[in-house]
């Protein structure tokens, strides 16, 4: 986990040097916010970015967190988690986006990241997927980091260009998601961000 967050922090500062000679002509932001998934698990998020002067690009650097749970029942119960981290390069384009005053704009936007998936499913009676369980039953498990890619689509409201409030639906792709983990992870999240 140390180790994820220190990537992070790494993307953090080469950012933040290749755009600081641009900051009296551009604009930086930092965001947070949270967000769910189909299955209703619990998306949470934040990073900072840079919006290019006399232009409606806006580069992000990106850090997406999210877990799901999801119970099936077949002729036996499977519980199956997901915890997924995610280290995106995000260009997003905002349409209708006004340097000046308040307003909506609509956002589109593609990236790619680093994607890291640790993924467990157990069945208190199906006694075939790997490691026992103490009184009955069993689980499998995985987890691996790979590449990904990010695609967002979404809508944002500024105020007095300063502070902004988006809705936003990244849909997440792992090319080689660990397990029988799910490989596409489409989410909806709300960011409050400050352009500055």
């Amino acid at each position: 986990m140390t180790r994820k967050y220190l990537l992070f922090f790494l993307c953090f500062i080469s950012f933040s040097g290749l755009l600081f000679s641009q900051q009296n002509s551009g604009k930086f932001s930092i965001k947070a916010g949270i967000g769910t998934d189909i299955n209703l698990g619990l998306g949470y998020g934040g990073g900072i970015g840079f919006i290019f002067p006399d232009s409606k690009i806006e580069l992000n650097v990106v850090l997406f967190g999210h877990h799901s749970e999801e119970t099936t029942e077949e002729f036996n119960t499977y519980n199956e988690t997901t915890d997924l981290f995610v280290y995106g390069i995000i260009a997003d384009y905002l349409i209708g986006y006004s340097e000046e005053g308040s307003g909506v704009y609509g956002i589109v936007g593609f990236g790619f990241s680093a994607v890291s998936v640790e993924w467990e499913e157990s069945s208190p009676t199906d006694v075939s997927l790997g490691t026992p369980l103490p009184g009955g039953g069993s689980k499998q498990s995985d987890s691996g980091t790979g590449g990904g890619s990010v695609i967002n689509a979404g809508f944002g409201y500024s105020f007095g260009n300063k502070i902004h409030l988006r809705a936003e639906f990244p849909v997440i792709v792992s090319f080689a998601p660990p397990g029988e983990s799910a490989g596409v992870a489409p989410t909806l999240m709300f960011t409050l961000g400050y352009y500055f």
